[in-house]
């Protein structure tokens, strides 16, 4: 019987441990695209912080991802995930690049 228990156990932590990486991967994608979009340079991205809820969407996580728009301030922005849906992404006011070459 603790044999099957064990088995049980393993099978469960595995398939948290898969979700957590397939979540992890999905956001990095999604904070890429949303900093090529915006014309950011994407700095770097870490998960913050996540809950487990009952329901379809049981892994609910936050990930902090730092980007620069002008080369020299570093900003820091932020992605809620409720599962593989519904991203919230959000950003402070951040400085443009103008280029001189441009005209108004």
């Amino acid at each position: 019987m603790t044999d099957l228990l064990f088995i049980l156990f393993s099978v469960l932590v595995g398939t948290l441990i898969w979700k957590l990486r397939q979540q992890s991967e999905y956001a990095k994608e999604l904070i890429t695209n949303h900093c090529f979009k915006l014309d950011l340079q994407l700095l770097s991205v870490a998960r913050s912080q996540f809950n487990f809820k009952l329901g379809k969407n049981f892994l609910q996580a936050s990930f902090v991802f730092e980007f620069s728009s002008d080369n020299d301030n570093s900003y820091q922005g932020h992605l809620f995930l409720s599962g593989l849906h519904r991203p919230r992404f959000e950003l402070p006011v951040y400085r443009t690049f103008e280029d001189p070459n441009t005209l108004h």
